[in-house]
Parts: C-alpha cells; sequence; structure tokens
C-alpha cells in the first residue's frame, strides 16, 4: 500500500524514536558492564581503608619496678617498736625528746655484704606529731656529740654476740614529712672501707619505707 506524504513522515519519525531509543538502551548496558560501578545505594568503602578503620592500636606500659640496689639487706633481728622515744635515746637527743615527745619509734638491724666483707647496720624511724618537729630533731641527731636514738646493739636488745658498735661507724639521716630516719652502719671484724661503708649508710636509709609497715 502507497502512503501518503503525511504518513511516510509519521512512519520516518517512529521509526527514528525506536532507532534512538535501542541506541540509548544499549549505551546503559555497555557502561554498566564494562566499567563495573554498581547502582548507587550506599558509600563503598575500599579494601585498605577498611582494614586501617579495624586495626586495634594498643600501647604498653613497662611494669614499674623496684631495684634492689648495690646491696641486699637480710633482716638481723626482728623490729623494736615502741612510742616512748626518749626512753631509748641517750645525750642531748634523750632531753629533746622528753620534751617533744615522738608518735612512734620502730628500730631495726640489718645485715648486709659490702667490699667482701659483712657489714651491720640499723636503721631508725622516728614518726613526730608534726614536720617542724621532725626537722628539729634531725638537725639534733645529726649534731656531733649530741646523743641519738639507740640502736639495737648499744642497748643490749639486738641479742648478736660479736655486733660490732653500729654507732661508731658511718652515718646517715633523713626527714621525710613527720618522719625522720637515722642510719648507722659497722663492719663486722673490724674491716675498714669508710667509702664503701658510706655507701652502704646512704642506700639502706631506703629501708626506712619497710620498717615503717611494722
Amino acid at each position: 500500500m502507497l502512503l501518503t506524504g503525511g504518513s511516510a513522515l509519521l512512519a520516518g519519525i517512529g521509526l527514528l524514536a525506536v532507532a534512538v531509543l535501542a541506541g540509548f538502551v544499549w549505551w546503559l548496558v555497555r557502561y554498566d558492564l564494562g566499567t563495573g560501578h554498581a547502582d548507587v545505594g550506599g558509600t563503598a568503602v575500599p579494601a585498605e581503608a577498611t582494614a586501617t578503620a579495624t586495626t586495634e592500636h594498643t600501647s604498653s606500659t613497662a611494669p614499674e619496678t623496684t631495684g634492689s640496689g648495690e646491696y641486699v639487706f637480710d633482716s638481723a633481728t626482728a623490729p623494736d617498736v615502741g612510742t616512748d622515744c626518749a626512753a631509748v635515746s641517750y645525750g642531748d637527743v634523750r632531753d629533746w625528746l622528753a620534751e617533744h615527745p615522738c608518735d612512734r619509734v620502730v628500730r631495726g638491724l640489718y645485715e648486709t655484704s659490702a667490699d667482701g666483707a659483712r657489714a651491720l647496720v640499723s636503721v631508725v624511724v622516728v614518726t613526730m606529731p608534726d614536720e617542724r618537729g621532725a626537722a628539729e630533731l634531725r638537725a639534733l641527731t645529726d649534731t656531733t656529740g649530741a646523743g641519738n636514738v639507740s640502736d639495737m646493739v648499744r642497748d643490749g636488745s639486738a641479742g648478736i654476740d660479736d655486733a660490732p658498735q653500729v654507732a661508731g661507724g658511718e652515718y646517715a639521716s633523713d626527714v621525710t614529712g613527720t618522719d625522720v630516719t637515722i642510719v648507722e652502719a659497722a663492719f663486722f671484724d673490724g674491716h675498714r672501707n669508710s667509702t664503701e661503708l658510706a655507701d652502704v649508710a646512704d642506700e639502706a636509709l631506703l629501708l626506712a619505707t619497710e620498717l615503717r609497715g611494722s
């Protein structure tokens, strides 16, 4: 059947529209298959980013440790604990403590080895009612010839037959708050090394922490 001029024009337009639509559909198919892009519905996260986000970072701190220092101190007697400091003191220190009573006194004896010899160490911790009293007591015990709080060898309570007189050896002291620590040390059997013994006395000040818990 022959188409009139108007009908032929309409038919041509229809065929052109079908061709354009088919081409558009083909382009969409090629775009999806060629690029591999997924439909938009969420945000894709690269594998590298996911791995980084899920990695847990931890920090470690080395456990605190308390070193034993250069010397090892072994308790030689049980600590002596009391509240009458004047009763276990002598000289000007005794007179001062009679007028300024302490709250507590703990006395201990320790043995250690230094310079290839045995050493005996007296550690005394006096607790005063206030820091001012502690500072005054320490200043007095540091004074030569003013007396001191008796070590357990001096007053005979140690019970160690061959114990040296630590009061005639090396001396060290410290004050922490209301606590005064007094250390005296001497070698057994007449051994002499004042430098080494002074180091022993200084390190023995750390034993005050142990004595406070007695």
